[in-house]
């Protein structure tokens, strides 16, 4: 046993292996210029192999200790391991030592490669003595190595942690006129005008922050940070540049017609000059559709979605996702004639902005109804594009000939299953969701041969394989759909979520077919 570093180790058997060593010893004296004499023993080893102590897990080999042009290299291989002892089997003893003894490589001087090799070798053959021995003044001193702390291993991810919503202070007009005794002198009438107008206001410039920060926050930091190209970007938030002026613009013309009193006269020549400039809307809603697909293509990647995650849960997006300040553009958009009809019912009839606001409902309701168009053609164009089919038969053209999307959500067939309705202007298309896309499922049904059947409540057993020894399920909710010919193709029984539910889609089919069948309860047939 030996001591080392005020460390223990200990000889086991499994250290035990035997090497070749020789050794080769010199002594050289030299005369000094002051006439004194300087004795000193050089030793030269040659060890082939060595042996590390319990702990240590891989054999190296020593250079031979020689005459070397370069430098001299003295190297063993360290381990992860805590233990820093080497030992080396000598014949005449066994000899341990610190492993930074031997983890050794320095350039050194010609001059010194004797010295070095002198003094540490000669430690090895005689340590005990080594102790006793005066130093030269140009002896190398093995400076001492701290043993490497082993490196730190990353910090796992942590979601990043909430922080408080920037609240957004819903002002009024009267709010703003705090304190001022002509707002008591008002009518009921005059008031409410004012209120209507502040509303309009105040909503542009809460929406030109918010579109804002959907650029810089949001888009610009995504292409930053390269979370998406440009192509990506303008097809998850289209035309953005080209709104937030529109709505600065209108605030902006809003302000300068407010009197000093606080209170605004007229509003209508500025409106109605200012609708015009919605129609940058239009591509904005056409362009939703893609952009909703490509935001929920992009979520499937961490960084992204993390990026998203973040950004909800800053103070500047009010909890809010990234979805939902785009569609809260949109919803703005379609607001405008209700905000615009508040401001028309207070206004006196006599009063100027009357025809002005009346012009400007005209306009707006023709820029909101060509949105609503391109909307759903690009929607149909979108849903069309997701459409899988199995069977060559079901690659009717009805489905490429079909311009708009009725209406599609989910629903359920009498077996339980999930199933995906699409009703277009010249088909209705079942599906069902996998992961190549929407499986067109049995044989689309062209608007011309198509049958609905209104079915009354507990005319149809709903219920799963599992369920079909027992009672069953009973149906709510239920209509079906086929073919005027049965021979076709196969009829489909589906289960609306609620009733409200089931009167939208029945609306929908009353749009494009009059081949609707109301079935009295007990007179159906039952599937």
């Amino acid at each position: 046993m030996c001591t080392c570093d005020n460390m223990q180790w200990l000889e086991t058997p499994r250290t035990r292996t035997s090497r070749t060593q020789s050794c080769r010893v010199k002594r050289e004296k030299t005369t000094l210029s002051d006439g004194s004499v300087n004795r000193r023993l050089s030793t030269e080893i040659v060890v082939e192999g060595l042996s590390f102590c319990d702990g240590e897990t891989s054999v190296d080999t020593f250079d031979r200790l020689g005459e070397r042009e370069d430098r001299e290299r003295l190297t063993v291989c360290r381990s992860q391991s805590l233990c820093p002892c080497v030992r080396l089997n000598w014949p005449a003893s066994t000899v341990f030592l610190p492993q930074h003894c031997f983890s050794l490589e320095c350039e050194s001087k010609p001059k010194r490669r004797s010295i070095l090799r002198a003094y540490s070798l000669i430690n090895i053959l005689s340590p005990n003595k080594s102790k006793n021995t005066p130093r030269s003044s140009g002896s190398f001193k093995v400076p001492s190595v701290t043993p490497c702390k082993p490196a730190l291993s990353p910090s796992p991810y942590r979601p990043p942690t909430p922080s408080p919503a920037k609240r957004r202070v819903s002002r009024t007009w009267t709010d703003s006129m705090a304190g001022d005794k002509h707002v008591h002198a008002m009518s009921r009438q005059v008031v409410k005008r004012q209120e209507a107008i502040y509303e309009l206001y105040q909503g542009e410039k809460d929406i030109s922050e918010d579109l804002i920060n959907v650029r810089k926050m949001y888009r610009d930091s995504m292409m930053t940070l390269e979370l998406c190209t440009s192509d990506e970007a303008y097809q998850i938030f289209g035309p953005l540049d080209q709104l937030i002026p529109v709505h600065q613009d209108l605030a902006k013309r809003l302000e300068q017609q407010r009197l000093r009193d606080g209170t605004t006269h007229g509003v209508g020549q500025q409106i109605l000059d200012w609708v015009p400039r919605l129609r940058v809307y239009v591509s904005f809603c056409a362009n939703q559709p893609f952009g909703k697909a490509m935001l929920n293509s992009k979520r499937n990647q961490p960084a992204f979605e993390d990026f998203l995650l973040r950004c909800q849960e800053s103070p500047f997006s009010r909890k809010l996702d990234l979805w939902a300040l785009l569609d809260g553009a949109r919803g703005r958009f379609v607001k405008y004639p209700l905000l615009i009809k508040a401001i028309l019912k207070e206004t006196p009839v006599d009063h100027e902005d009357v025809a002005l606001l009346h012009a400007a409902m005209t306009q707006l309701d023709d820029i909101i109804k060509q949105a609503d168009n391109l909307t759903g053609q690009s929607e149909c164009r979108f849903y069309k594009s997701q459409l899988v089919s199995l069977y060559d038969e079901q690659n009717i053209p009805e489905i490429e000939q079909s311009t708009v999307l009725i209406c599609q959500g989910t629903l359920k067939n009498n077996k339980g299953t999930k199933l995906q309705l699409y009703l277009f202007d010249k088909v209705a298309v079942v599906t069902r969701n996998t992961s190549h896309g929407q499986n067109i499922y049995r044989q689309p049904i062209p608007v011309s041969l198509l049958v609905v059947e209104d079915l009354p409540d507990g005319e149809v057993r709903m219920g799963s394989f599992r369920s079909a020894f027992g009672q069953g399920q009973t149906s709510r909710n239920v209509f079906r759909i086929s073919f005027t010919d049965p021979s076709l193709g196969q009829s489909h029984t589906l289960m609306a979520n609620d009733e409200h539910n089931k009167q939208q889609w029945m609306r929908s089919f009353h749009s494009v077919t009059s081949h609707i069948i109301r079935v009295g309860a007990g007179n159906g047939d039952k599937k």
